[in-house]
Formats: structure tokens, sequence, C-alpha cells
């Protein structure tokens, strides 16, 4: 994972060795103005859960094993092979050593022997609230990343009037201050929303559309077993779920999950 942060890294430790080795360009009041200033702007444009979310999916995004949706239809059709010859049995012993927690309380509602109508509910509302919480971490973050470069023209403004106003005195410390806040603003809110909320965004979204393919993948073929359709009908689906993770993959992100909830 810290292959998919490696722009977003190299900046925060550019800021650091340029704080370090330059101070000239570190400046507390200029990054404080322009991080500050556009953090708590985003915390009072969101509620607090929208902002917990936020943290949850970031934290994901460095804790969570991610797998490729080829290798998820494999286990899918693993588990419809396993289920063919052994039934629920054979996944209830493969229970306790699934990766993928989605996938884990799926097969725990076919152990449990829940009808369909009830994992079906249960399958929407899962998948409905998950859609809804990445939508929203993502604006949360493209907010933040066109906060940085405004607050940092701000600091900028603000920096050239200080400027103006000690142009005429004798104070050249006040001169010296005025024009760092007036450009390391700028720079520091260009640098923080280019280099690394951006990137940041990006990834949150490429990985949420992964997420969201794969777990209507296992929606399907979970519903597909709550049906008690036919050990026939059931091999050809297993069979199929590699060429689905293949089409759901080229076709990105088009709220996947609510879209086969309502062809059933």
């Amino acid at each position: 994972m810290v292959q998919s942060f490696a722009v977003s890294i190299v900046a925060l430790a550019a800021l650091i060795t340029g704080a370090l080795v330059w101070p000239e360009f570190f400046d507390l009041s200029s990054l404080l103005l322009t991080l500050g200033g556009s953090l708590f702007v985003t915390w009072i444009s969101y509620s607090n859960e929208q902002l917990r979310g936020l943290l949850l999916d970031i934290g994901a995004l460095f804790t969570e094993a991610q797998s490729q949706v080829r290798a998820h239809a494999d286990e899918l059709a693993r588990l419809s092979r396993l289920y063919r010859l052994e039934g629920v049995r054979g996944l209830e012993n493969q229970e306790r050593n699934l990766a993928d927690p989605f996938l884990k309380r799926c097969v725990g509602m076919l152990v449990d022997l829940q009808k369909e109508e009830t994992i079906h509910a249960r399958l929407e509302r899962e998948l409905a609230n998950l859609s809804e919480r990445h939508d929203s971490s993502r604006q949360i973050l493209l907010t933040l990343g066109k906060l940085l470069p405004a607050f940092g023209l701000i600091g900028t403004l603000i920096g050239m009037v200080l400027l103006l106003r000690n142009f005429t005195g004798q104070d050249g410390q006040g001169l010296t201050n005025a024009l760092s806040l007036a450009v390391l603003t700028t720079l520091y809110g260009a640098l923080l929303g280019n280099a690394v909320v951006a990137p940041m965004a990006a990834r949150l979204h490429a990985l949420a559309a992964e997420k969201e393919i794969k777990m209507s993948l296992t929606a399907d073929w979970v519903l597909t077993i709550a049906r008690g359709e036919s050990s026939a009908a059931l091999a050809g689906k297993a069979g199929g779920f590699f060429l689905s993770g293949d089409a759901h993959a080229q076709r990105g992100r088009g709220r996947l999950p609510l879209a086969f909830l309502q062809q059933r």
C-alpha cells in the first residue's frame, strides 16, 4: 500500500526535509493558516459521522489487505465448487479462514440458514451504506483539495497587505515575515492540495470502486445459493464469476451493487 501513496509520501518527506535542511522554507504561521484554515472549514462543512467515515476509509487504505477482482472471483468459484461437493458444511469449515470481511459475513448468513429475503435486505442495506460512505469520503477530500490552494491564496493576500503596510517603515523583520507569509502559504497550499490530498482522493476512489465490485459479485453469489439453485446452475455460474469480475472491472464504478439488487 505504501507504493500507492508514493507521491504523498515524497511530498511529506520533502516538506520535513525542507524544514530541517532549509529552515527558510518552513514557517509555522503560514502552515497553520493554510492547513489549519482548510481543516477548520472542512470540519464545519461536514457532519461528525461523515468525518469519522473518512478516517475509517483512510485507515483502511493502510491496514486492510487488498485483493484483485480476479482473485476474488476465483475465490468465489472455489467456494461454489466446495458447496456443490460438501454443501453448507463445507462453507462452514471455510468461514474462519476467509480474509474478506464481507464474504465472511455472507458465508455466515448461509451457514445460519437465513432466508433469501432476509439476506437480500441485509445486503441491500450494507451495500447502500458503503456506497454512500465512499461518496461522502471522496467528496470531503475533494473539498479539502480545493480549500488548500484557496487558503494559500488568502495567505498570500494577507502577506501582501502586511508587506505594503510595512513598506515605508524601518522594520526589516516585519517585511521579511510578511513576504514569507505571502510566498509560503501559496507553496503549502499547492503542495498539500495537489501532491497529498489529490492522490489520496484518487486512490480512495479506485479502491472504493474495486471494493464495491467485489461486494457486488459476493452478493450475487450468496443470493444464488440462498435461492437454492441446482448444482448444475451453480456450476455454470461458478465458471462465470471470473468473467463477471472482468466485465465489472472494465465498466468501472457505476452503482454496481445496487444495480444487481434491482435486477432480482
